[in-house]
């Protein structure tokens, strides 16, 4: 029987049954069915649907998962939820009830209804334009066809036989023993289009309890009866299985070769070729025995096939004592279908062990670790392979590892059969790991620090500082400095040079880690100086933590070098670290220096000195400057000119004012930002000589402002142009009193 159906599963509660159907066609979809005798509403939710349920189930329900679908039961409210959350495309539809049992096509979607449909799929979901058959009419009879058989005939579904199958189909995956049940549907169901499934699965069964000649008779009337079925090829590969079994060679040969020949690029021709390879083997024939291994690992798609093949090549190649062929196949499948070697766990356990033998320590940890995750505690295994794994990672000379699983062993079997060997083994291992071994040490020096004081205190501190200072631990130091400074020169020599060079070594170690506050208040406390090597961390942490003083004598290194590009990267830093001190005198003198070196690309210092220059009220130096920036059209130059506006007006020089103004709106303008509006606007047409122009600025201005703005524009147009329209308009501005006010008592004089 051709059927795309083949997984059907069913949740009770109450009267609430669940169906989940999975299909592969050209396309992969899965349709979940929601039946319940009361109507109930499912709602969607992005990736997920919420169906609700006034019923509280008496019965516990598991969460399911599927291809698809992760179903998820819920108590909330009183109320019982099944939450389905959907991977892929899905679409949601519902029916009130059987098609056929109902003359009228219903003419509006059911909110609340008995039936829900969800069809989920990995691609989008594409529901055809009807240009057939249309069923439009209110009053015709629905269209309806039930199940059908791979003839196209109709199965009625309310009969037993479709659930009684799949009520045996489930129960045998769940490994019950439904052999009566089968002979029970084969006398009440002879013409069930599920007869040869049936029979196929007592086959299994049969095969599955070793009764060979069973499984070869049987397999023979099933052939007879069923020829032409799509499981002839599992039952020929049962048969031939079989028939090796009882040293029936030939015969097992014979349908082995039919499988490959007849049943090419299949799993069964794949498993046969495998078979067929075992028997030729067992009769001395390796030679073909190995060609049909290797053309089944590299033939197939199918990665359980490939690993069946690949270990029965490793096998055979160990039982050769070909040892380095042998563990290539196992590391193969181990990086590819690990899980394989792991469903077993005593033949993954014993494989480990084998590996391990032959010095393949590596594949024998890593399959080793992975299997005792799969174990628990009280399995016999559990403690074995702990104490193997400790082992093999000495062995491996992974002395870290090896100390791990000693540890874990000793603290979960510390009267285990294996803690002898272990704590013996944990001796040898210690010294191997330095830093596990000087963490103990560690321990035990405070443990003496605690006890004693005088020299055999000082010793064990001389001794604790000498460890954290390999162990880089330069905090736990720096804490006990006032410390270590008490130690007796006859048992801590040269401490201040060694103080000395911890603090270097600490200070490069933060400067590298970017913990600048650190680093730049230990520079300033010690007053240490580095090697010019960290000049760049240094001048970079304390422009950071705006330690500028500190920037500023890094940078002093550098000002006198031959070298031109020197000299500039580190006099713009410079001028940096004294714009940030506010030393504005030296900044105009740092910028004059670079200037006579760097010839081009100024601007930015001249900036710098123009604003210094105004800081140290130098007005017309800083005028002269402004000339110069003038000539680079740059927005920033609306925050120097500004400046010249302002102490213009302060000091009644109009002209000045309207000048640098109509600068900033030119500016403006051209960079479409407008800092300084409407205020320079304003001051340029109040101050400015020249009206049409002043005329132009206030019109441009108009389209970006409002209330007392807009109003002050429009009265200045009629002072400007003495033309009443522009009152007229200004009395009209809301948001505006002042001006406002202004123009209507300005009206009467135009």
């Amino acid at each position: 029987m051709k059927f795309f159906l083949f997984l059907f599963s069913f949740i009770y509660l109450f009267s609430l049954e669940i169906n989940i159907d999975y299909f592969k066609n050209k396309q992969k979809y899965e349709i979940l069915t929601l039946y319940n005798d009361k109507p109930f509403v499912c709602k969607k939710n992005v990736k997920k649907i919420i169906c609700e349920f006034n019923d509280i189930p008496s019965t516990p329900v598991f969460k399911t998962n599927s291809v698809f679908f992760n179903i998820t039961p819920k108590f909330q409210n009183k109320k019982f939820l099944l939450i389905i959350k959907i991977k892929g495309f899905y679409q949601l539809k519902n029916f009130n009830e059987h098609l056929y049992k109902n003359a009228l096509i219903n003419p509006f979607k059911m909110q609340k209804t008995k039936k829900w449909v969800v069809i989920a799929s990995d691609k989008k979901l594409y529901e055809p334009k009807i240009n057939g058959l249309k069923f439009y009419f209110t009053d015709s009879p629905k269209p309806f066809i039930g199940a059908i058989d791979e003839n196209g005939n109709p199965i009625n579904e309310e009969s037993g036989d479709v659930l009684k199958y799949f009520e045996i189909l489930s129960a045998y995956k769940h490994h019950r023993d439904v052999t009566a049940e089968i002979d029970s549907f084969v006398n009440t169901y002879p013409n069930s289009v599920f007869l040869p499934d049936i029979l196929f699965l007592k086959l299994k069964i049969l095969d599955a309890q070793n009764d060979a000649s069973d499984v070869i008779n049987f397999g023979k009337e099933w052939i007879k009866k069923f020829a032409f079925d799509d499981n002839l090829p599992k039952v020929l590969l049962l048969m031939a299985k079989n028939y090796s079994k009882i040293g029936f060679m030939s015969d097992a040969g014979y349908l082995f070769q039919r499988i490959i020949n007849e049943y090419p690029n299949t799993k069964e021709a794949y498993k046969a070729m495998i078979y067929l390879a075992d028997q030729l083997y067992m009769m001395g024939d390796d030679k073909k025995a190995f060609k049909f291994y290797e053309k089944a690992l590299y033939s197939t798609n199918d990665i359980e096939i490939a690993s069946l093949a690949a270990s029965r090549l490793a096998q055979r190649y160990m039982d050769k004592g070909d040892i380095k062929k042998a563990i290539k196949y196992y590391e193969k499948i181990y990086k590819a279908n690990k899980n394989y070697l792991l469903k077993d766990t005593q033949k993954a356990y014993e494989l480990s062990k084998l590996l391990a033998d032959h010095n393949a320590y590596k594949l024998a940890v890593n399959i080793g670790e992975d299997l005792i995750k799969k174990l628990k505690k009280l399995d016999d295994l559990y403690e074995p392979l702990e104490y193997n794994l400790a082992n093999w990672y000495y062995e491996l000379g992974n002395y870290e590892k090896a100390l791990y699983w000693i540890e874990r062993y000793l603290n979960e079997f510390p009267y285990g059969d294996y803690s002898d060997a272990m704590s013996a083994l944990r001796d040898k291992v210690i010294f191997q790991v330095p830093e596990k071994n000087l963490t103990k040490q560690l321990q035990i020096i405070d443990e003496i620090l605690k006890k004693y004081k005088g020299d055999i205190a000082y010793k064990a501190l001389y001794k604790k500082v000498m460890i954290l200072y390999k162990l880089k631990k330069y905090d736990e130091i720096l804490k006990l400095e006032n410390k270590i400074k008490e130690i007796p020169d006859k048992i801590f020599k040269n401490k201040k040079e060694f103080l000395n060079k911890f603090n270097k070594k600490y200070i490069i170690y933060l400067l590298k880690n970017k913990k600048c506050f650190k680093a730049i208040n230990l520079i300033k406390a010690k007053k240490i100086v580095l090697d010019k090597k960290y000049d760049e961390n240094v001048y970079k942490c304390a422009i950071e933590t705006k330690t500028y003083d500190i920037a500023s004598v890094v940078c002093n290194k550098y000002l006198d070098s031959p070298d031109d590009k020197i000299f500039i990267k580190w006099m713009k830093r410079k001028i940096t670290a004294l714009e940030g001190l506010r030393d504005y005198k030296n900044l105009v003198l740092a910028v004059d220096d670079l200037f006579n070196v760097m010839k081009k690309g100024c601007y930015e210092y001249k900036l710098k000195k123009f604003f210094a220059l105004w800081k140290l009220k130098r007005y017309n130096e800083a005028l002269k400057l402004a000339k110069e920036l003038d000539k680079t059209k740059d927005i920033r130059n609306t925050d120097a000119f500004i400046k010249i506006v302002n102490r213009a007006l302060k000091n009644s020089d109009n002209l000045l004012a309207a000048t640098y103004s109509k600068k900033i709106i030119d500016l403006q303008d051209k960079f479409r930002a407008y800092p300084y509006s409407p205020f320079v606007e304003f001051t340029y047409a109040q101050y400015s000589q020249n009206k049409k122009e002043a005329v132009k600025v206030l019109k441009s201005l108009l389209n970006r402002i409002s209330g007392e703005d807009r109003a002050r524009a429009y009265f200045m147009l009629a002072n400007l142009t003495k033309n009443k329209k522009y009152i007229d308009k200004c009395l009209k501005v809301k948001n505006s009193k002042l001006w406002k006010g202004i123009c209507r008592d300005a009206k009467n004089l135009f």
